[in-house]
């Protein structure tokens, strides 16, 4: 896990509607194989795919195989291990269950996205391959493994190749340049493998490990890429609410607007929240353009990753909302219709609406509409409300539009440093763009924070980040913050209009048992009171503003790095929005 730090997004009832980054708008890929795979312009179009993360190429369990197939699991990712298949160089072998599974998904809209990682002991010592010799040999093996299984669509090559845990040898010893250069020159042996086939399949890599534009920007720069035909990324340390923003700093290279988004993993550690966690990345992602989506895990690892299934075969709760998304939404590509930063709402067609955001009411007419949560479980129309993590999943008999079908009362929550958190293009947009300003003091004058692409650098956050390109501190993303040893960060508001606000912060060390930041709140640089410096720091305070006045919170440096990491979430309520907005639509 990766990532840390601050920025807010003011948004006006009586503001005109604001929408989260759209789908980019994504230029046609060149592709080596046949002309049956579709191009990424195409697929803005096209339902997302919803799939699992399984591992039956690890070890066969008939039971779990049977299960998966009638939860049911259309879309697969799993692999077939290069050293079980050719133990003599030249001669293939799919003479266990662990390689001949592909076989077998033959029910109709089957896909299977192939994960190649590993290498074969015949080649480069069983390293990942890299040598003529082994790359040789690897697009031999793609060759006859697309020729036997028509399920495989997609081949992904390599998995996470910005860690660690899944190379080994000179790819590892390398450097992150030659690690690009030979992942690189893998994706070109697996093209030039599809394209002997003639197979539709479509060859697709990156491979990484959360968001790191710092890692794929320089990759796609490298005129090997021309042979890859997708990016494969698992963004696990990105809140779902800040995947179209980070996936939008990506997207600012050109490079990666050229390609679509496989997200061949994605997955929860806490049982209780996933299934709405699933539901809510799928409509999100979706309406960012992805082709694919696959929960990790199908089943059981031991790794604190709610599966769908248990060893038993039986399903989880998750597996509710696998199917609820299966059985309503797959159908359908998502758009983006929400109306404000702090409210998530995603169209499935005409008929269905998924909704949630900042608590406010909803109101629809029970005889008209019904309402799920994410398992599939029917609620009562009558008596709906809109939660920051649970999900509404609303289906009318007649089509839906939101504020005639779908009203949604008033919220007075006017700015929030979580859910309107936002990464400038440049330093001179931040108040427009973000609301809260997230800066520095050099001198006499403020050095506002830049948007830094995350692991361009080691020391790093893997995801986009707000910081300064010359330091490694401070750090600042949409739940955490770490300030520099020279001075604090300032998280900045500035008030629009004469009244009363209610301000609230909180501010908690991150670590077990670290001190936690010094926090300091002012007015137009003076210094209100605070309760003692402690861990967590709560701030709720009621406050009469003017126009144009300048509200700050500063976090400071407390001994050590772990010390002063916090998370932090910063609300702003105007209690008069909503009579103005009541009284703006009389």
């Amino acid at each position: 896990m990766a990532g840390l730090i601050v920025v807010m997004a003011i948004q006006s009832p009586l503001s005109p509607l604001l929408h989260l980054a759209p789908a980019p708008q994504l230029a046609h890929v060149h592709a080596l194989s046949s002309p049956a795979v579709a191009e990424p312009a195409s697929m803005l179009t096209e339902p997302m795919r919803l799939g699992a993360a399984s591992n039956f190429s690890q070890g066969w369990n008939e039971a779990l195989f049977q299960a998966a197939e009638k939860l049911p699991l259309r879309n697969w990712r799993d692999s077939v291990r290069w050293a079980d298949v050719e133990k003599v160089k030249g001669r293939y072998s799919f003479g266990t269950p662990m390689t001949r599974y592909p076989q077998r998904l033959q029910a109709p809209g089957t896909r299977l996205t192939l994960t190649l990682n590993w290498g074969n002991p015949l080649y480069d010592s069983g390293h990942t391959p890299h040598s003529a010799d082994a790359l040789a040999a690897f697009r031999r093996f793609v060759t006859e493994l697309v020729r036997r299984y028509p399920a495989i669509d997609t081949i992904e090559i390599g998995n996470e190749i910005n860690g660690n845990n899944f190379v080994n040898g000179p790819v590892k010893d390398g450097g992150m340049v030659q690690r690009r250069a030979y992942h690189l020159a893998m994706v070109r042996s697996a093209a030039e493998g599809v394209k002997i086939a003639q197979a539709p399949v479509r060859v697709i890599g990156g491979s990484v490990h959360s968001l790191p534009g710092g890692f794929l920007w320089p990759l796609l720069e490298d005129p090997a890429a021309a042979s890859l035909q997708g990016l494969a990324v698992h963004p696990y340390t990105t809140p779902i609410e800040q995947l179209p923003q980070q996936i939008g700093v990506l997207r600012r290279h050109a490079g990666l607007r050229r390609h679509v988004l496989h997200i061949t993993e994605f997955g929860s550690q806490n049982a209780h929240t996933a299934p709405d966690e699933l539901v809510r990345a799928y409509a999100t992602l979706s309406s960012l353009g992805s082709t694919e989506l696959d929960w990790y895990p199908l089943n059981e690892r031991g790794d604190g990753f709610v599966p769908l299934l248990r060893r038993s075969g039986e399903t989880t709760g998750v597996a509710q909302a696998f199917r609820l998304v299966t059985d309503r939404l797959a159908s359908f590509r998502a758009r983006d219709v929400s109306p404000d930063r702090f409210t998530f709402v995603h169209a499935f067609g005409p008929h269905i609406l998924v909704l949630w955001g900042a608590p406010r009411a909803i109101r629809v007419n029970p005889a008209e509409v019904d309402a799920f949560d994410a398992r599939g479980a029917r609620l009562d129309a009558a008596h709906l409300t809109l939660d920051e993590t649970r999900v509404l999943v609303l289906q009318g008999q007649q089509p839906l539009v939101l504020g005639r079908d779908v009203r949604l009362g008033c919220s007075s929550l006017i700015a929030d440093s979580f859910l309107g958190f936002s990464y400038p293009a440049d330093t001179e947009d931040q108040g427009s763009s973000a609301g809260f300003t997230a800066f520095v003091q050099r001198g006499r004058g403020k050095l506002p924070l830049e948007t830094l692409p995350g692991q361009q650098r080691e020391g790093v956050p893997w995801t986009p980040y707000l910081g300064l390109s010359d330091a490694a501190l401070p750090r600042v993303l949409s739940d955490m913050v770490i300030p520099n040893p020279d001075g604090p960060v300032f998280l900045e508001f500035l008030t629009e209009r004469a009244g009363t606000l209610r301000v609230q912060g909180d501010f908690a060390a991150a670590h077990s048992g670290a001190l936690g930041p010094k926090v300091a709140f002012s007015v137009d640089g003076r210094s209100l009171d605070l309760p003692a410096q402690s861990s967590p720091v709560r701030v709720d305070r009621i406050l009469k503003v003017r126009s144009g006045q300048r509200l700050a919170f500063a976090v400071s440096w407390n001994q050590t790095a772990r010390d002063s990491t916090a998370r932090y979430r910063i609300r702003l309520f105007d209690p008069r929005s909503c009579a103005l907005a009541e009284a703006a639509r009389r």
